[in-house]
């Protein structure tokens, strides 16, 4: 079997030796384009969970069925704290918190969350704005709120019929710096794909 791919697509190779069940493809050089369902696999298979959320992960899997979308970085900035991570799945949806402390009850240690709820729709008057994301799908953004107490700026987007939402304190100095985090945030989960 003759497959052409760049030289320098070595992840696809080794994607492809495994699929072949250890079978080394024939490598010839050519301005062969990958196609994008392949492009697509490679992608889901390539890019890293951040490593935050390694531990967690795991357990998550074992308890919820909806798929699991997750950014390949945490971009929160002004921070040398310790991350504590914990989390939680049901059949329908999961969650996973974020923290400066063990155990965190409060506004004050929390740092936020990332969740999906199959079937789920954003609340009423959850987001401020709509913003476009990869893959033509829409997003919703919420900047950062203050009342009696701050609400962290928050993204939610529908995918697949499961709607996920990151909101992250620490992601941005300004409204506009927070929605393009965000946005990088909830790009790199949807590109890599079901964890």
């Amino acid at each position: 079997m003759s497959i052409l791919i760049h030289f320098e697509n070595i992840i696809l190779l080794t994607y492809l030796t495994i699929s072949m069940g250890g079978k080394q493809p024939i490598i010839r050089p050519s301005d062969y384009q990958i196609n994008p369902v392949t492009s697509q696999l490679l992608t889901q298979n390539s890019q890293p969970v951040a490593p935050e959320l390694t531990e967690i992960l795991p357990k998550i899997k074992q308890q919820t069925k909806v798929p699991i979308l997750l950014p390949s970085q945490l971009l929160i900035t002004g921070t040398d704290n310790q991350i504590y991570v914990d989390g939680k799945g049901t059949n329908n949806s999961y969650e996973i918190t974020l923290a400066f402390e063990k155990d965190c009850t409060a506004n004050a240690c929390s740092i936020g969350y990332m969740s999906g709820e199959k079937g789920g729709k954003p609340l009423d008057d959850e987001f401020s704005r709509e913003l476009s994301l990869v893959q033509d799908i829409k997003g919703y953004f919420r900047p950062l709120t203050c009342g009696a107490s701050c609400a962290p700026p928050i993204i939610g987007w529908e995918y697949q019929g499961v709607f996920y939402r990151i909101s992250l304190k620490g992601v941005g100095q300004s409204p506009e710096i927070e929605g393009e985090t965000l946005k990088k945030m909830a790009n790199s989960a949807i590109e890599a794909g079901a964890r």
